[in-house]
């Protein structure tokens, strides 16, 4: 495996990539494609789950605006009232989905990636970007934000100096979480 595709939140007109969220430590996904009749399947080293998204922030209401997926069986219902067109790598992507998001619980997002912190396995780290945000929604809708950038330029390279010191399981393991531990 490699450093996986993430998922990307566009807000204030602004693309974030998804650093971690409420749940994330428990394998629960922003959007579920299976609850829409969907079963990803490996896409290639860096999409292992089988999809991946783009949400948007519009009027402080979160949705899912972009699905890329590969379905094992080749099956692709339409979700909101849109159709999957082919895309890359063998997968299709569902566009303009403008499907509400009923999240509850926190969302960390980053931009301005600083490359020299690039970790090649899993999802990059909240460390590893010069601007770090929380975003608190209940039901989709946002309650509260809060700039995490300074404290995050506190930890800057302590993850990745630290990652090749660990047992090589260990670092995998921890590299594909995508949870609210800030490192």
């Amino acid at each position: 495996m490699t450093a996986q595709i993430p998922d990307m939140i566009i807000w204030k007109e602004e693309k974030y990539e998804i650093l971690g969220y409420e749940g994330g430590e428990k394998g629960i996904e922003l959007f579920n494609p299976k609850k829409f009749g969907l079963s990803p399947q490996f896409i290639h080293t860096a999409c292992g789950r089988g999809f991946y998204c783009t949400y948007k922030i519009v009027s402080d209401v979160l949705y899912l605006d972009t699905l890329c997926v590969k379905d094992e069986h080749g099956n692709y219902p339409t979700i909101n009232g849109i159709y999957a067109s082919p895309g890359e790598d063998f997968a299709y992507e569902y566009r303009h989905i403008n499907l509400p998001i009923q999240y509850s619980g926190v969302i960390r997002i980053g931009t301005d990636f600083l490359r020299e912190y690039y970790i090649h396995m899993g999802f990059q780290k909240p460390s590893a970007y010069g601007i770090v945000w929380d975003i608190e929604f209940s039901e989709g809708k946002i309650i509260d934000t809060k700039d995490i950038s300074e404290k995050v330029k506190e930890i800057r390279g302590e993850y990745h100096d630290g990652y090749n010191k660990r047992e090589l399981i260990d670092g995998i393991y921890d590299a594909f979480k995508r949870d609210m531990v800030l490192r």
